[in-house]
């Protein structure tokens, strides 16, 4: 048996609604991509639920009970959601696999255990929340001496309501950064999970229910953005949309949240490059290089797809990727040795394989690597693979693929390998090996990014330590800063 089914135990799978579940809509199933089987199925929202969620989370909010709540008494409840989410770690991470095609190793490892993390940070950030206080006068011009002395208090509130649009690629990890955080900011959330992978959300939502969040405080909807996602973003009682996504997607958001004026928070896109130089210690590139390009099957925004490597090692370290990504196992998700799973559907992977192709046939590349899928491999696997001398400006070197396919350049100087870098309309983060300090320090300074690497790719805080990306990468703030606003408040003590 792949997995308990009774971990599967509501069918269909609901919308969480002022803390309770509802299933009125269309039913929609549940697509495993290792199998291309349905193991559940969930409820489409109806327009009277998504109604129902926004005036859930407004009145939540307006009254007060959740954002009003001394931050050590949120911070209990956050901490409890991370303990819940620990101790349910197998079959959380079981889930995910099941939902998205994932190694369930990987989601185990990774996924589960930043979503408990994102919590507990959280938790955190919700006991030591502050503002900041200074003195300040009027002109001496105005007013004689200048006149009476302020002191000016500068507190974070909560952003207000927030809809939250999820990616399917994390729904678990990503859910629970977002939400997680803008519970420690005190707002009251609209989620809407992805319609691709919706289980995990689902099962979120629940721990937190039984964890004592105040009802209407988060709330789940299920369904396709073209109709749930549209409505939230139009409705006027939202305070601030939230997306991570893809870069089309984002520019249909802000082209509905400009009609109310809605502030956005954007993590889209990347096309993230791994610059190598000559000098760097190669085995560790190489290891690193495969793992920021293959991991999650590269269906991950700071995927590092494109690997520009200095020319006297471009050979060396190109083929030791490529070497390096054919030993990867290839499987069903739900397979404990399994690192490269099935791709979201059929349809994504149709779409990765039409990049590598259209490169192919257009001389834009040619495939250094690209293993064998093993017998009875369905269509939605795509093999690790490694494209060498990618022109620049194709199609492949320019545009997020999200799949396994990574592309390869050299490069000559220095200055060659940042103007490569920073030629793409993303910006989201980038990646430098070298043994060189300065050069370290030099190349950080030049890539036009939100996050730079240094003989590393994955940085372990994925909670508070990433910049802020660039274009097509989003416009975000990040951490708590992306769900509260200042207040200033000026108060006259010299008259």
């Amino acid at each position: 048996m792949r997995y308990d089914p009774t971990w599967l135990d509501s069918d269909p799978l609901p919308q969480l609604i002022d803390g309770r579940e509802s299933r009125q809509g269309g039913i929609r199933p549940v697509i495993d991509p290792s199998t291309g089987q349905s193991p559940a199925s969930y409820a489409e929202a109806t327009s009277a639920e998504v109604e129902a969620a926004v005036a859930a989370a407004r009145r939540s909010h307006d009254e007060g009970e959740w954002r009003r709540m001394p931050g050590a008494r949120r911070a209990e409840l956050l901490d409890a959601v991370a303990a819940a989410i620990r101790a349910d770690a197998r079959r959380l991470a079981t889930l995910e696999a099941l939902d998205t095609g994932k190694a369930v190793g990987g989601a185990l490892t990774n996924d589960v255990y930043e979503a408990a993390n994102a919590f507990s940070y959280a938790a955190a950030v919700a006991r030591t929340l502050h503002g900041d206080v200074r003195r300040s006068s009027y002109p001496p011009e105005l007013l004689p001496g200048g006149g009476p002395g302020l002191m000016t208090m500068r507190t974070p509130e909560p952003a207000g309501v927030v809809a939250e649009l999820l990616p399917w690629n994390g729904p678990l990890m990503t859910g629970s950064q977002r939400i997680a955080t803008a519970l420690a900011a005190g707002c009251s959330i609209v989620a809407k999970a992805p319609e691709e992978a919706v289980v995990t959300l689902v099962e979120l939502g629940r721990i937190l229910t039984r964890a004592g969040l105040p009802a209407g405080v988060l709330n789940i909807l299920l369904g396709p953005g073209e109709t749930v996602g549209e409505r939230l973003v139009t409705d006027p009682r939202v305070d601030l949309i939230s997306l991570t996504g893809g870069t089309e997607t984002g520019r249909r958001v802000m082209e509905l949240a400009s009609r109310n004026l809605t502030p956005t928070h954007l993590e889209l896109g990347g096309k993230s490059p791994v610059i190598v130089f000559a000098d760097a210690d190669l085995d560790q590139a190489v290891g690193w290089a495969m793992m920021a390009a293959f991991v999650n099957m590269g269906e991950v925004c700071v995927a590092g797809s494109r690997l520009l490597v200095e020319e006297s090692v471009y050979d060396d370290v190109v083929k030791g990727v490529a070497a390096a990504a054919a030993t990867l196992p290839i499987g069903d998700a739900l397979a404990e040795d399994t690192f490269i799973g099935p791709l979201i559907s059929e349809e994504h992977a149709d779409r990765v394989r039409g990049f590598v192709s259209r490169a192919v046939d257009g001389g834009d590349a040619s495939v250094l690597g690209s293993p064998s899928l093993p017998d009875g491999a369905g269509a939605a696997f795509v093999p690790p693979t490694v494209l060498g001398g990618v022109r620049a400006g194709s199609e492949v070197e320019q545009r997020e693929v999200f799949g396994p396919v990574l592309a390869a350049m050299p490069f000559s100087t220095e200055a060659e390998a940042l103007a490569l870098a920073n030629g793409t309309s993303y910006g989201l983060n980038a990646t430098v090996f070298t043994r060189d300090l300065e050069r370290a320090f030099r190349a950080a300074d030049a890539l036009d990014c939100g996050e730079v690497n240094v003989n590393c790719h994955f940085a372990p805080d994925m909670n508070g330590g990433r910049g802020e990306p660039r274009r097509a990468s989003g416009h975000a703030r990040t951490g708590i800063d992306a769900y509260t606003r200042l207040k200033a408040v000026n108060v006259q003590i010299h008259s």
